[in-house]
């Protein structure tokens, strides 16, 4: 992020903070429709750029009284933070829904051997004449 220096840097600021937002808008959006292993490589991607955070740049922006600068790259830290958060849950969410899925699969696929065994049972007890035997 840039350092505020005037007025004019903090408009930057804040329209860079409303891109930022609308950005985010569009993420959440993309991630509905996103796969398991998809949102993942997001959230690995989120924790990797919330690392590349310049801490010393915070302490520069600290020592020379640009408290406004350091607000809002503490106001991104944590926001970032919540959406990892979020991702994270997001994450297990989609997991556990796989797994409904793929117990459901498992257990039609069972109904459906099931329904051919009886099926197969039946026309054998058809065949065979009691009777007879």
């Amino acid at each position: 992020m840039s350092k505020v220096i005037g007025d004019g840097d903090m408009v930057q600021q804040k329209l860079e903070e409303v891109d930022q937002d609308r950005r985010e808008e569009r993420v959440s959006d993309a991630l509905e429709n996103m796969s398991s292993n998809d949102v993942k490589k997001v959230v690995d991607g989120a924790v990797r750029a919330s690392k590349v955070i310049n801490w010393d740049n915070m302490a520069k922006l600290l020592v020379s009284d640009e408290i406004g600068a350091v607000k809002i790259m503490t106001n991104y830290l944590i926001r970032t933070r919540h959406q990892i958060t979020k991702f994270y849950a997001l994450k297990s969410q989609l997991q556990g829904v796989s797994l409904r899925i793929q117990t459901l699969k498992s257990t039609q696929a069972m109904g459906e051997a099931m329904k051919r065994v009886t099926e197969s049972m039946w026309q054998m007890t058809r065949q065979m004449n009691l009777l007879a035997l």
